[in-house]
């Protein structure tokens, strides 16, 4: 008589399913940290565009006397500025809701992430380029101003103060510099980052 091996306890009679093969897997890594930062930057950016438009409306409005006015720099300079900020402000948008979409996991949020990061990548350069140049054209008109302000004092200082002027325009665009190529660099590492299969692949 034959045994039947269905009976046999030492014999796998099916395999072992997911019972549930549609949840998502929890987003990790870079993919979740670049969310966050997408939302810090946003919310920034969105706050210095306020600032940045306050300051505009102020200056055209109501300028000072005896200050020296950036936006004066060059003919067009108060546009020019007008449309950096409506532009940083437009991208802080839609990177706070990219980087919200994104930790929900949503296509749309990484894809969003991904074309930001894009388009970061060139304005940024851009930006930087506009703003070291224009620190440049800012130095001597600016050394003058502070040293007749100074002049007019009391006691005006017994050191050539357009000088430690210079020296504070260079740090300044340094800095500024740097900070410009960091958020280049961290863009261009999003931009590839997400363009991975295995990253786009967390979100649905």
């Amino acid at each position: 008589m034959s045994q039947d091996p269905s009976l046999n306890p030492y014999s796998p009679t099916g395999y072992s399913i997911d019972s549930n093969p549609g949840v998502k897997m929890p987003l990790r890594g870079y993919a979740k940290i670049a969310c966050i930062f997408f939302i810090i930057l946003g919310s920034l950016g969105l706050l210095q565009f306020l600032m940045t438009i306050g300051q505009l409306a102020v200056s055209t409005f109501i300028p000072q006397k005896g200050t020296f006015d950036p936006n004066s720099i060059f003919p067009g300079a108060i546009v020019v500025a007008v449309l950096f900020a409506l532009v940083n402000g437009a991208v802080s948008l839609v990177e706070v809701i990219g980087g919200v979409w994104g930790l929900k996991q949503k296509r749309s949020g990484a894809n969003m992430i991904r074309f930001t990061a894009a388009f970061m990548i060139v304005f940024k350069l851009v930006e930087t380029v506009y703003g070291v140049v224009v620190g440049l054209m800012m130095t001597e008109p600016l050394k003058k101003q502070i040293a007749e302000q100074m002049q007019n004092q009391p006691n005006p200082p017994p050191v050539d103060i357009g000088q430690y002027i210079e020296i504070g325009m260079w740090v300044g665009l340094g800095v500024a510099g740097l900070f410009g190529l960091f958020m280049l660099l961290f863009y261009l590492f999003t931009f590839l980052f997400f363009c991975k299969k295995t990253t786009l692949a967390q979100f649905s």
